[in-house]
């Protein structure tokens, strides 16, 4: 799996994720049911019909179930750790989901990596290439982080 980058806001840069919560929409939150049970019951008829029933265009008309093969490979209990090359400088993702960059400034990734340790690649001339484990997070200039109390974002470019 990798992540797909789309700016926040942004649907139409994202389509299909876009159409299948517009019919999850449609099917079961206009209206919502009276109480969870009665939602779960929707849910369960829309993942069914979802996966199950309805044919999908880009799938040349076949299901996902039709399509999908399940992995033998088991799933691992607890995620070993990545050890980073020598020529990063190796950061634990803290509890607002930001590095600390220099002591002072703070570079926010996303609260999913909090406790997780990033790996910063240095380009030269201040920029700085952020991955977790082997995925490219983002970019972010060191000469951009002028004020102690706020971060920055990584970006997708340079640009």
């Amino acid at each position: 799996m990798d992540p797909v980058y789309s700016g926040p806001a942004q649907p139409d840069q994202n389509g299909r994720h876009e159409r299948m919560h517009r019919d999850l929409k449609a099917a079961c939150a206009k209206p919502s049911s009276f109480d969870l049970k009665a939602q779960q019951r929707s849910l369960n008829r829309f993942v069914k019909e979802y996966n199950h029933i309805r044919p999908h265009e880009s799938l040349e008309m076949k299901t996902p179930a039709d399509c999908h093969d399940f992995s033998n490979r088991p799933y691992p209990e607890k995620i070993p750790k990545y050890h980073y090359s020598s020529t990063m400088k190796v950061m634990k993702v803290c509890q607002n989901g930001s590095m600390r960059w220099k002591s002072y400034y703070w570079v926010y990734l996303t609260a999913a990596l909090k406790g997780k340790y990033v790996g910063a690649e240095d380009q030269g001339n201040g920029i700085w290439r952020v991955f977790y484990s082997d995925v490219f997070l983002g970019y972010f200039n060191e000469k951009n982080i002028r004020d102690k109390q706020v971060s920055i974002r990584l970006s997708q470019n340079l640009v």
